[in-house]
């Protein structure tokens, strides 16, 4: 094969056995990458079970791009069953594991069963060995990687492991790899602990076939030439996301809070995430051949040296009304080297200190520690309490919605959340379509692509992006962020164009969002590695089939219509600030943008269930709920 290395592995932690199956049969329905991996988890999951028992396989996906030259090919898709929402899990990282795996001979690597103590597995060139893993459980992940990277004799081996978050089977507990590169979202980590599994290292000395070299690395050298020249290219080389965060600020996108407001005065004023990435960064980072560094290496006197980007900037300063950017280093670090899900933590954070404020909770309930907002001793308190199952972080650890129960009807209306998980820190009030996305998304949880980034780019230039917002998704106004036309289809496109870079195994930063917005580019590359001859419309009628096959798997799980939603508060508690002051979502309007994108992708509007005649269209003639 070209692109694939042809092999899936399969490990049984509870037998020792390891066997592997060819990838080839899978490639033309499913790619790789995500949508490989979930028609594993859909033929290998028994309804019914505990999805911290050892009949969870935790599989890692790459795709069949991953680890070549192109810019940006180093991601990994993270598939199980979620402790937190009992649906498909979904979680992805970068870094230099998912080609190394390739490298050793694998496309993907599914993990069943439990071992009856801790282990870890060392995967190099067609080879995977169980090693005992005593002398490395309960070390945090900076440790636990260069621990086996000094038992193997080897630097340059990669490890994505859990920390003691993981271990203890936080339910959001997460992956990490390197000095902060994260498999975030679902509860991997919880999982993976769950299995007795501390890490996961791999060494590879082969290579990847690619179908036409020449031709390939032309077009690999211009894609790195124009990702160089590209604007975003200048702002996130330098930057990460650092200076944008404060801009979502001012636009009204981020929220300040449990979701309370979008306009913090002091935040406005005082946001110091530029000054302290310009102070303390040792330079920028990323993933494997990408030169776009998007990630800031940062070292901080009497804190500690890692990398960052994205959400921590955002998590760990506004939405738990911190100025203190030593917390927000510090607080970073720590999630990283326990291995929780930073989203996660830094709502359930600005939960307790809702509560709090509003006298709901006291700090005899959160161990004696005041929950006043921007508390420092706060948020890293509870942090590590979490980390370790310590004291109140024990229930806080089983999720948001686990503690509030424990406190009352009072504070269980006080939680927000989506299939279970902490929704992503957008405003949904004012951006309707991101509000849409977030609803109807799998995991509850979408990254922002073009159908809900275009009411970013909006606020820029209204009429231009009017205009793409009319050539992508056929309707102009799919760009207003208060508008709710044309919004279903705009998600529907994005949705597929995310599972694009997902199940080729590249970056959605780079395909998708910041450089190239469509699918042309990435599907020429396609086809100059593996020697195949799809067009567009097959690549994203593979999407479809993708998106598809993992909804009908949460169906199975009990899915239906009215999960698609969004916490309360966004249709009955108007903006009270801000650009948007005033905003609300209108819960009929919201309704009918979901009966648009039932209606669009062949779902039944009264259940969200896809339809017989959709999955026979899609080949899923053999998928039933």
């Amino acid at each position: 094969m070209y692109g694939w290395v042809g092999t899936i592995v399969n490990v049984d932690l509870s037998t020792g056995q390891v066997t592997t199956e060819p990838t080839e049969p899978y490639v033309d329905q499913y790619l790789g990458g995500r949508g490989l991996g979930v028609r594993l988890i859909y033929d290998a999951w028994e309804t019914g079970s505990d999805p911290l028992g050892p009949g969870n396989p935790l599989i890692f996906n790459t795709g069949p791009l991953s680890g070549t030259a192109l810019a940006g090919s180093g991601r990994v898709d993270v598939t199980a069953v979620s402790p937190m929402s009992n649906l498909r899990a979904k979680s992805n990282f970068g870094a230099y594991w998912g080609p190394e795996l390739k490298f050793a001979g694998f496309d993907h690597l599914v993990i069943r069963g439990r071992a009856d103590k801790p282990v870890y597995l060392y995967i190099t060139d067609g080879h995977v060995e169980i090693r005992d893993a005593g002398d490395i459980w309960g070390k945090d992940t900076f440790e636990t990687q260069k621990m086996i990277q000094s038992e193997l004799g080897d630097p340059e081996i990669k490890v994505v492991c859990i920390g003691p978050a993981g271990e203890k089977q936080v339910k959001y507990a997460c992956l990490i790899t390197e000095t902060g590169d994260a498999a975030g979202r679902t509860g991997m980590g919880a999982v993976m602990g769950s299995k007795n599994l501390k890490a996961v290292a791999v060494r590879g000395s082969g290579g990847i076939r690619v179908a036409k070299p020449r031709e390939f690395l032309d077009l690999s050298i211009r894609i790195n030439n124009e990702i160089r020249e590209h604007p975003a290219y200048q702002e996130l080389s330098q930057w990460g996301v650092a200076r944008g965060v404060h801009m979502m600020y001012q636009m009204g996108f981020f929220p300040v809070g449990y979701f309370e407001d979008v306009c913090w005065e002091d935040i406005l004023e005082k946001y110091a995430g530029p000054k302290y990435v310009e102070d303390h960064q040792l330079k920028n980072t990323g993933c494997f051949c990408c030169p776009n560094r998007c990630m800031n290496f940062l070292s901080v006197p009497g804190i500690g040296k890692g990398v960052t980007s994205c959400e921590p900037f955002s998590g760990f300063t506004g939405a738990v009304w911190n100025l203190d950017m030593d917390t927000f280093w510090e607080a970073t670090l720590m999630v990283n080297k326990l291995g929780i899900d930073c989203t996660e933590t830094s709502a359930t954070l600005g939960l307790l200190m809702e509560l709090y404020h509003h006298g709901i909770i006291t700090e005899k309930e959160t161990d004696g520690i005041p929950m006043e907002r921007g508390s420092k001793e706060a948020i890293l308190g509870i942090i590590r309490k979490i980390g370790e199952r310590e004291g109140v972080g024990d229930l806080l650890a089983q999720g948001q919605m686990a503690f509030a129960e424990s406190i009352g009807p009072e504070a269980v209306e006080k939680v927000d959340l989506v299939k279970g998980l902490a929704p992503h820190a957008y405003e949904f009030r004012s951006f309707k379509g991101t509000g849409l996305m977030q609803a109807v998304g799998h995991r509850g949880d979408p990254l922002p692509l073009r159908g809900s980034l275009l009411e970013v780019d909006w606020h820029h230039a209204n009429d231009w992006f009017q205009q793409v917002a009319g050539e992508q998704f056929g309707e102009p106004e799919a760009a207003i962020p208060t508008s709710y036309k044309g919004k279903a289809r705009s998600a529907v496109i994005s949705e597929h164009m995310e599972r694009v870079a997902d199940n080729l195994g590249v970056c959605k930063w780079l395909y998708g969002l910041f450089i190239y917005n469509d699918v042309n580019m990435i599907t020429d590359v396609f086809n100059t590695v593996t020697g195949k001859d799809w067009d567009i419309v097959r690549m994203m009628a593979a999407s479809e089939r993708i998106r598809n096959l993992e909804r009908m798997f949460d169906v199975r799980q009990g899915l239906r219509r009215k999960d698609d939603s969004l916490p309360k508060k966004f249709f009955e508690e108007p903006l009270q600030k801000g650009p948007y002051a005033g905003e609300i979502l209108d819960r009929d309007k919201f309704e009918a943008m979901k009966d648009e994108y039932y209606e669009i992708r062949g779902w039944d509007k009264e259940t969200g269930v896809p339809t017989k005649e959709k999955l026979t269209e899609l080949g899923l003639e053999d998928v039933t709920a």
